[in-house]
């Protein structure tokens, strides 16, 4: 990770000290059936030996004015138990005998929000009362103490969530507190880890926060805990609530108070997915349909972004949907923790190989993903296709036909190309081009099930915080990210034995690849970054998630920031980069000079410009001599007639999929009648 990423950290939130309240824990004495003890470690998982459920008179949701809750189940001997505090009830938790009185908490003390020793910088405190949510979990025991299933709803009072958070889900995560804070075995605090590496040398108390190990900065299934997780819709409705296990999620950000978090359905917590469309109008990768499972799913705090704005990596990937390589898609959550406020989250895709099955019908067995140099998904030994890879691009001679030919049928360049225009256009210092934050896939074997079981690398974009001026204000638009992508870079190549960026500059060598690169270079700019374009998307980021930012940080401070700061500096980078960007080109890739291009439709259609769907008409700049792939899209009940054009050379003016070389600068039209 980027040593610069310190300066997110070095910051100290300063908030006043909140009430301690003392955290209400299941009393373990007494005797125990087997069933008992399972739900008295907090990261066990309860089974349900006698198959009773309980019952709840009202379903969880928001209610203007509270009301008793009343609790029942089919057996006439069983007992029933309860908590309010997100743990697994037992026989030692409260006895239901009457209606649970349900009331506006917002006045109750702080639990969770006053715990300590979550950050190595920052003491995690809220400054003030958090909102609340009622909590309950409730089993029933029968004579014997075994242990029924557990039903768990969430009830807000006195919320109005359309007036307090607009269109975002709400997720109410509820879970033993002491699997986040016990000083061995939480996966939230700093804890026995984060002592035992301070002991180790005397002069790890000197590395900057992020950099320090703590029981969060563990990984892999043992730091994974259980949690019920319950969705409510933007309407107010349920849709899902059921176990998961929870894991904290990222790198250098995992130090900060309000930290990511992954989920994952596996049938030892009862289903094996989520069964719904958790992510609004998201559209498989393969274009055949809204994807409605997932796997797992990541409750991003932002990233890099966490402390300027938190939109930075789910906008600049919204501005690249629809390219070649993969994008995450992305829906504003607001969290409630074992019912305290946690903040606005982007709930987003998490990458596996059952994100490849869901989104392309490649059976998750056969896919093979590797992450920054190390196998993800799949086998060890599977490290060798990709060495295969790098071995025929990186160190083949590319202007050779006969081996180029073998690099289109192992990489879809096309894609690659985009992804790496994209990734120097907004300036990533942590990506592909520093030997981090890279992701590709293939299906192992071919087959005949998908069009991507073909054995193609394909890239997927992740973490795109670190970029577009951060750390800089905007201000360093100016940078020449493309001569450092196209010379040899002596960080990543010794962190790396395999460098994908070794396969991009050989791949420069061929015309061919050059020319599809510099195109994409252009289209980044022109379309996909247009001015306009850029700030209709930054103003509609703004009026949906502003107000849910500034909610955060007024949790979790830093108390210097707010959710404007990062609309800033991502509009000052990309409007000066828009300027800029075409200079860096011309020297950099020895190029033409660039000509003007307008690209128009009349009524009744729309144009595609290298993939990318105009929106309306557009006028860009591309480099003399470029040959650009247009398709016009006739809308219902009319039809494509012709191209128009002036200042270029088109193959066919009355075929709807044309190539049009440029000589000059260009007016193209698209006519429909």
């Amino acid at each position: 990770m980027n040593k610069r990423k310190l300066m997110i950290c070095i910051i100290a939130a300063a908030m006043a000290l909140s009430s301690c309240a003392e955290s209400k824990s299941a009393d373990t004495s007494g005797s125990k059936s087997e069933s008992q003890t399972a739900a008295t470690d907090p990261a066990a998982i309860p089974e349900n030996k006698t198959g009773v459920t309980v019952s709840f008179s009202k379903a969880g949701g928001f209610y203007s004015e509270g009301f008793g809750l009343e609790l029942s189940c089919d057996s006439s001997d069983a007992e029933i138990h309860y908590t309010t505090d997100g743990s697994v009830p037992t026989q030692s938790s409260e006895l239901y005998s009457g209606p649970i009185e349900l009331t506006d908490r917002s006045g109750d003390k702080n639990v969770l929000s006053v715990q300590k020793d979550i950050s190595a910088d920052e003491d995690g405190i809220a400054k003030s009362s958090v909102t609340k949510a009622n909590i309950i979990r409730a089993a029933a025991f029968d004579k014997n103490g075994d242990m029924g299933a557990v039903s768990s709803e969430t009830y807000f009072i006195g919320i109005d969530r359309e007036a307090m958070y607009g269109n975002a889900a709400v997720i109410s995560l509820m879970t033993d507190m002491r699997n986040l804070f016990d000083y061995d075995t939480g996966i939230y605090t700093l804890g026995k880890y984060h002592d035992e590496w301070l002991k180790e040398d005397k002069e790890n108390k000197k590395l900057e926060g992020w950099q320090h190990e703590a029981n969060y900065t563990q990984r892999g299934r043992e730091w994974e805990r259980p949690v019920f997780c319950e969705y409510f819709s933007a309407d107010g409705s349920v849709l899902f609530g059921q176990d998961m296990g929870m894991r904290i999620m990222g790198a250098a950000s995992r130090n900060a108070s309000q930290k990511s978090l992954r989920l994952t359905a596996r049938s030892e917590y009862g289903e094996k997915n989520v069964k719904a469309g958790i992510i609004p109008d998201n559209m498989r990768s393969d274009g055949t349909g809204p994807v409605e499972k997932y796997k797992s799913f990541v409750l991003r705090n932002g990233g890099n972004d966490c402390d300027f704005g938190k939109i930075r990596d789910p906008f600049l990937q919204s501005m690249v949907g629809g390219l070649g390589f993969d994008t995450q898609q992305f829906t504003p959550a607001v969290v409630f923790l074992d019912g305290e406020f946690w903040g606005m989250y982007m709930l987003t895709e998490d990458y596996s190989n059952n994100y490849i099955e869901n989104n392309y019908g490649v059976d998750k067995d056969n896919v093979v993903m590797i992450k920054t140099g190390e196998v993800e998904e799949g086998e060890e030994s599977d490290y060798s296709l990709y060495s295969e890879l790098y071995q025929a691009v990186a160190k083949g001679d590319m202007t050779d036909p006969e081996q180029y030919e073998k690099a289109e049928q192992m990489l879809d360049l096309r894609q690659f190309a985009e992804y790496c225009a994209f990734c120097i256009y907004i300036n990533n210092e942590d990506c592909i081009f520093e030997g981090n934050n890279w992701r590709m896939w293939r299906a192992r074997n071919t087959d005949s099930s998908s069009e991507y079981s073909d054995g193609k690398w394909r890239m997927l974009l992740y973490d795109t915080d670190f970029s577009t001026g951060i750390y800089s204000g905007g201000e360093n638009y100016k940078d020449d990210t493309l001569e450092r992508a196209v010379k040899s870079m002596d960080k990543q190549n010794k962190e790396l034995e395999e460098p994908p960026a070794d396969m991009f500059r050989s791949l420069l060598k061929n015309d061919g690849f050059k020319d599809m690169f510099v195109r994409a270079l252009c289209d980044m700019r022109s379309i996909n970054f247009e001015k306009e374009a850029v700030q209709r998307k930054l103003s509609a980021f703004s009026a949906e998630y502003s107000a849910l930012i500034d909610m955060t940080y007024e949790r979790f401070g830093p108390d210097w920031t707010n959710a404007g700061m990062g609309t800033y500096t991502l509009e000052t980078f990309l409007n000066g980069r828009y300027g800029k960007f075409l200079d860096f080109v011309k020297k950099d890739l020895e190029t033409s000079d660039p000509v003007t291009v307008t690209v128009n439709a009349t009524e009744g259609g729309t144009v595609t410009l290298d993939g990318r769907t105009l929106d309306g008409s557009i006028k860009g700049e591309w480099f003399d001599g470029l040959t650009l792939s247009l398709t016009a899209q006739p809308d219902s009940g009319k039809k494509f007639v012709k191209w128009e054009i002036s200042g270029g050379k088109i193959s066919d003016e009355t075929s709807d999929t044309a190539e049009v070389t440029l000589d000059g600068e260009c007016t193209i039209t698209a006519v429909f009648e």
